[in-house]
Protein backbone atom coordinates (compact mmCIF):
# COMPACT_ATOMS: atom_id res chain seq x y z
CA UNK A 1 0.00 0.00 0.00
CA UNK A 2 3.02 2.25 0.77
CA UNK A 3 0.98 5.87 0.35
CA UNK A 4 -2.79 4.49 0.10
CA UNK A 5 -5.71 7.58 -0.15
CA UNK A 6 -7.26 7.21 3.48
CA UNK A 7 -10.93 8.24 3.26
CA UNK A 8 -12.73 10.17 6.46
CA UNK A 9 -16.24 10.26 6.74
CA UNK A 10 -17.88 12.81 9.23
CA UNK A 11 -21.46 12.77 9.46
CA UNK A 12 -23.22 15.69 11.62
CA UNK A 13 -26.43 16.95 12.27
CA UNK A 14 -26.55 20.84 14.13
CA UNK A 15 -22.73 19.92 15.21
CA UNK A 16 -21.51 23.43 15.65
CA UNK A 17 -20.11 23.58 19.22
CA UNK A 18 -17.26 20.63 18.04
CA UNK A 19 -17.33 20.11 14.35
CA UNK A 20 -14.92 22.60 13.99
CA UNK A 21 -12.27 20.62 16.21
CA UNK A 22 -13.13 17.39 14.60
CA UNK A 23 -12.39 19.54 10.99
CA UNK A 24 -8.92 20.86 11.89
CA UNK A 25 -7.79 17.30 13.67
CA UNK A 26 -8.09 15.69 9.95
CA UNK A 27 -6.42 18.90 7.95
CA UNK A 28 -3.91 18.65 10.41
CA UNK A 29 -2.87 15.15 9.91
CA UNK A 30 1.03 14.41 9.60
CA UNK A 31 -0.55 11.72 6.86
CA UNK A 32 -1.39 14.32 3.75
CA UNK A 33 -3.00 11.31 1.11
CA UNK A 34 -6.40 12.02 2.94
CA UNK A 35 -9.74 12.38 1.03
CA UNK A 36 -11.94 14.14 3.87
CA UNK A 37 -16.33 14.19 3.13
CA UNK A 38 -18.63 15.64 5.08
CA UNK A 39 -21.96 14.66 5.51
CA UNK A 40 -24.31 17.12 6.78
CA UNK A 41 -27.70 16.44 7.40
CA UNK A 42 -29.64 19.46 6.95
CA UNK A 43 -28.12 21.71 10.29
CA UNK A 44 -30.21 24.40 11.23
CA UNK A 45 -27.44 25.67 13.47
CA UNK A 46 -23.98 27.28 12.13
CA UNK A 47 -22.56 23.68 11.42
CA UNK A 48 -22.88 24.53 7.44
CA UNK A 49 -21.09 27.81 7.87
CA UNK A 50 -18.20 26.32 9.78
CA UNK A 51 -17.84 23.52 7.55
CA UNK A 52 -17.82 26.10 4.21
CA UNK A 53 -15.02 28.08 5.99
CA UNK A 54 -12.71 24.92 5.40
CA UNK A 55 -14.74 24.22 1.94
CA UNK A 56 -11.24 24.27 -0.33
CA UNK A 57 -9.82 21.96 1.67
CA UNK A 58 -12.60 19.11 2.12
CA UNK A 59 -12.94 16.42 -0.76
CA UNK A 60 -16.57 16.68 -0.68
CA UNK A 61 -19.58 18.45 1.35
CA UNK A 62 -22.54 17.49 1.01
CA UNK A 63 -26.16 18.68 3.02
CA UNK A 64 -29.22 17.22 2.74
CA UNK A 65 -31.58 15.34 5.15
CA UNK A 66 -31.19 12.05 5.73
CA UNK A 67 -33.16 9.11 7.53
CA UNK A 68 -30.43 8.59 10.18
CA UNK A 69 -26.89 8.50 10.88
CA UNK A 70 -26.11 5.33 9.45
CA UNK A 71 -28.01 6.27 5.90
CA UNK A 72 -25.50 9.13 6.05
CA UNK A 73 -22.60 7.28 6.95
CA UNK A 74 -23.67 4.99 4.02
CA UNK A 75 -23.95 8.00 1.58
CA UNK A 76 -19.77 9.08 2.50
CA UNK A 77 -19.17 5.04 2.16
CA UNK A 78 -20.99 5.46 -1.17
CA UNK A 79 -18.56 8.39 -2.23
CA UNK A 80 -15.15 7.17 -0.75
CA UNK A 81 -12.43 6.51 -3.28
CA UNK A 82 -9.99 5.88 -0.26
CA UNK A 83 -7.96 2.18 0.03
CA UNK A 84 -8.61 2.39 3.80
CA UNK A 85 -12.21 4.28 5.14
CA UNK A 86 -12.85 5.84 8.72
CA UNK A 87 -15.70 7.15 10.08
CA UNK A 88 -14.98 10.56 12.50
CA UNK A 89 -17.70 11.81 14.54
CA UNK A 90 -18.68 15.34 14.61
CA UNK A 91 -17.67 15.97 18.13
CA UNK A 92 -14.63 13.77 18.40
CA UNK A 93 -11.11 14.19 16.96
CA UNK A 94 -8.09 12.48 16.04
CA UNK A 95 -4.64 12.48 17.20
CA UNK A 96 -2.20 14.38 14.92
CA UNK A 97 -0.17 11.30 13.92
CA UNK A 98 -3.11 9.06 14.03
CA UNK A 99 -3.43 8.37 10.30
CA UNK A 100 0.37 8.26 10.17
CA UNK A 101 0.83 5.44 12.34
CA UNK A 102 -2.33 3.19 10.77
CA UNK A 103 -1.01 3.71 7.71
CA UNK A 104 2.48 2.21 8.49
CA UNK A 105 0.50 -0.78 10.81
CA UNK A 106 -1.37 -1.63 7.44
CA UNK A 107 2.18 -1.59 5.70
CA UNK A 108 3.73 -3.90 8.21
CA UNK A 109 0.88 -6.10 8.83
CA UNK A 110 -1.39 -8.14 6.80
CA UNK A 111 -4.51 -7.21 7.68
CA UNK A 112 -7.97 -5.59 7.15
CA UNK A 113 -9.00 -3.76 9.56
CA UNK A 114 -7.09 -2.03 12.36
CA UNK A 115 -8.53 -0.57 15.89
CA UNK A 116 -6.90 1.17 18.63
CA UNK A 117 -7.30 2.70 21.35
CA UNK A 118 -9.83 5.68 22.56
CA UNK A 119 -9.69 8.58 25.03
CA UNK A 120 -12.57 9.66 26.46
CA UNK A 121 -13.01 13.46 27.36
CA UNK A 122 -15.37 14.63 29.63
CA UNK A 123 -15.87 18.65 31.10
CA UNK A 124 -16.72 18.76 34.41
CA UNK A 125 -16.77 22.10 36.13
CA UNK A 126 -15.07 23.41 33.60
CA UNK A 127 -12.44 22.10 33.40
CA UNK A 128 -11.44 18.84 31.05
CA UNK A 129 -10.68 15.16 32.45
CA UNK A 130 -8.98 12.57 30.29
CA UNK A 131 -9.35 8.85 30.37
CA UNK A 132 -7.87 6.34 27.61
CA UNK A 133 -9.17 2.74 27.09
CA UNK A 134 -8.23 -0.01 25.23
CA UNK A 135 -10.92 -2.87 23.36
CA UNK A 136 -11.32 -6.36 23.79
CA UNK A 137 -12.22 -7.77 20.74
CA UNK A 138 -12.48 -11.13 22.68
CA UNK A 139 -15.75 -9.55 23.18
CA UNK A 140 -17.05 -10.06 20.05
CA UNK A 141 -19.89 -12.95 20.79
CA UNK A 142 -21.31 -10.59 24.09
CA UNK A 143 -21.18 -6.85 23.19
CA UNK A 144 -19.49 -4.34 20.50
CA UNK A 145 -15.67 -4.99 21.47
CA UNK A 146 -13.90 -2.26 19.94
CA UNK A 147 -13.99 1.59 19.41
CA UNK A 148 -15.67 2.46 15.95
CA UNK A 149 -13.93 6.02 15.71
CA UNK A 150 -10.77 4.45 16.15
CA UNK A 151 -11.04 2.04 13.67
CA UNK A 152 -10.05 2.12 10.13
CA UNK A 153 -11.19 -0.74 7.65
CA UNK A 154 -9.84 -1.90 4.01
CA UNK A 155 -12.59 -0.21 1.13
CA UNK A 156 -12.40 -4.01 -0.38
CA UNK A 157 -14.25 -4.96 3.31
CA UNK A 158 -17.00 -2.79 2.57
CA UNK A 159 -17.49 -3.16 -1.17
CA UNK A 160 -17.36 -7.31 -0.35
CA UNK A 161 -20.25 -6.96 2.74
CA UNK A 162 -22.15 -3.95 2.37
CA UNK A 163 -22.36 -0.92 4.62
CA UNK A 164 -24.98 -0.50 7.41
CA UNK A 165 -27.75 -2.16 7.83
CA UNK A 166 -30.25 0.79 8.54
CA UNK A 167 -32.67 -1.01 9.87
CA UNK A 168 -30.58 -0.43 13.18
CA UNK A 169 -30.90 3.09 14.39
CA UNK A 170 -28.05 2.64 17.50
CA UNK A 171 -26.06 -0.09 16.90
CA UNK A 172 -25.69 -0.74 13.01
CA UNK A 173 -21.94 -0.29 13.27
CA UNK A 174 -21.83 -3.53 15.97
CA UNK A 175 -23.59 -5.28 13.37
CA UNK A 176 -21.54 -4.14 10.76
CA UNK A 177 -17.94 -5.29 12.97
CA UNK A 178 -19.74 -8.78 13.81
CA UNK A 179 -20.36 -9.36 10.25
CA UNK A 180 -16.73 -8.32 9.42
CA UNK A 181 -15.66 -10.86 12.25
CA UNK A 182 -17.96 -13.37 10.41
CA UNK A 183 -16.78 -13.13 6.96
CA UNK A 184 -13.26 -14.08 8.30
CA UNK A 185 -11.39 -10.82 7.85
CA UNK A 186 -8.37 -10.10 9.74
CA UNK A 187 -8.42 -7.42 12.83
CA UNK A 188 -5.10 -5.74 14.18
CA UNK A 189 -4.91 -4.05 16.84
CA UNK A 190 -2.55 -0.92 17.47
CA UNK A 191 -1.83 -0.02 20.84
CA UNK A 192 -2.24 3.56 21.17
CA UNK A 193 -4.78 6.27 21.07
CA UNK A 194 -5.90 7.34 17.54
CA UNK A 195 -9.23 8.95 18.95
CA UNK A 196 -10.40 11.45 21.90
CA UNK A 197 -14.14 10.64 22.60
CA UNK A 198 -16.35 13.26 23.56
CA UNK A 199 -18.78 11.90 26.34
CA UNK A 200 -22.02 14.29 28.28
CA UNK A 201 -22.99 14.91 31.22
CA UNK A 202 -25.25 12.06 33.17
CA UNK A 203 -27.85 12.19 30.22
CA UNK A 204 -29.63 8.66 30.16
CA UNK A 205 -28.32 5.72 28.03
CA UNK A 206 -30.90 4.73 25.56
CA UNK A 207 -31.81 1.30 25.94
CA UNK A 208 -32.77 0.82 22.53
CA UNK A 209 -29.06 -0.11 22.07
CA UNK A 210 -29.27 -3.15 24.26
CA UNK A 211 -32.46 -3.87 22.34
CA UNK A 212 -31.02 -3.85 18.69
CA UNK A 213 -27.71 -5.78 20.75
CA UNK A 214 -29.98 -8.39 21.47
CA UNK A 215 -31.34 -8.71 18.09
CA UNK A 216 -27.70 -8.46 16.53
CA UNK A 217 -26.61 -11.21 18.91
CA UNK A 218 -29.47 -13.21 18.22
CA UNK A 219 -29.11 -13.13 14.52
CA UNK A 220 -25.58 -14.34 14.57
CA UNK A 221 -26.47 -17.26 16.62
CA UNK A 222 -24.45 -15.95 19.44
CA UNK A 223 -24.34 -17.78 23.11
CA UNK A 224 -24.90 -14.37 24.55
CA UNK A 225 -27.56 -13.44 22.99
CA UNK A 226 -29.73 -13.70 26.31
CA UNK A 227 -27.18 -12.05 28.30
CA UNK A 228 -27.67 -8.72 26.48
CA UNK A 229 -31.42 -9.68 26.52
CA UNK A 230 -31.07 -9.02 30.21
CA UNK A 231 -29.53 -5.98 30.25
CA UNK A 232 -32.44 -4.21 28.66
CA UNK A 233 -34.25 -3.97 31.99
CA UNK A 234 -31.09 -3.26 33.79
CA UNK A 235 -30.53 -0.85 31.59
CA UNK A 236 -34.20 1.02 32.39
CA UNK A 237 -33.48 0.58 36.45
CA UNK A 238 -30.16 2.41 35.95
CA UNK A 239 -31.87 5.53 34.16
CA UNK A 240 -34.26 5.66 36.60
CA UNK A 241 -32.27 5.89 39.45
CA UNK A 242 -29.93 8.51 37.73
CA UNK A 243 -33.30 10.26 37.60
CA UNK A 244 -34.19 10.07 41.15
CA UNK A 245 -30.24 11.15 41.83
CA UNK A 246 -30.53 13.75 39.37
CA UNK A 247 -33.43 15.42 41.53
CA UNK A 248 -32.13 14.73 44.62
CA UNK A 249 -28.86 16.08 44.21
CA UNK A 250 -31.09 19.89 42.53
CA UNK A 251 -33.50 19.58 46.05
CA UNK A 252 -30.66 19.26 48.33
CA UNK A 253 -28.32 21.55 47.03
CA UNK A 254 -25.51 18.79 46.25
CA UNK A 255 -24.68 20.00 43.11
CA UNK A 256 -20.78 20.85 44.27
CA UNK A 257 -20.63 17.31 46.01
CA UNK A 258 -21.69 15.82 42.77
CA UNK A 259 -19.04 17.20 40.92
CA UNK A 260 -16.45 16.10 42.94
CA UNK A 261 -17.58 12.62 42.79
CA UNK A 262 -17.66 12.97 38.88
CA UNK A 263 -13.60 14.54 39.23
CA UNK A 264 -12.37 11.73 41.41
CA UNK A 265 -13.87 8.85 38.91
CA UNK A 266 -12.18 10.79 36.18
CA UNK A 267 -8.44 11.77 38.19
Amino acid sequence: MNNPLVSIITVVYNGEAFIEQAIKSVLNQTYQNIEYIVIDGASTDKTLQLINQYQAKISTIISEKDTGIYNAMNKGLALAKGEIIALLNADDYYELDTINSVVNHFNLNNTDIVYGNLTKLRAINGKVYFKEVAPDISLMEKTMPIFHPATFIKKQVYDKIGGFNEAYKLSADYDFIYRAYNAGYNFNYINQTLTFFRIGGASNVNCNSYKEGYQILKSYNSPYANDMKGLIGKCKRKNAARKIASIIINITGLKSWNEKRLIKKWE
